[in-house]
């Protein structure tokens, strides 16, 4: 499940749509940076295409192969 929330102050979030969960539930929260994560996207991408030949059918979102460096 993906929940967006907006940081009011430092221990408050405010959703933007009501949680489907049982009050008193534990939810972890992971903050990743912008950077950490598009690194992470193109370490992800780059060993999908290692493993897979040319010869296979394109898996990718947008039609196109991935392009590893």
């Amino acid at each position: 499940m993906q929940i967006q929330a907006e940081i009011e102050d430092s221990t408050h979030l405010k959703l933007r749509k009501p949680l489907n969960a049982e009050v008193g539930s534990i939810i972890f929260l992971e903050i990743v940076d912008e950077p950490e994560r598009a690194d992470f996207l193109a370490m992800s991408a780059a060993s999908l295409e290692r493993a897979y030949s040319d010869d296979d059918p394109d898996y990718s979102d947008a039609g196109i192969p991935i392009q590893g460096d």
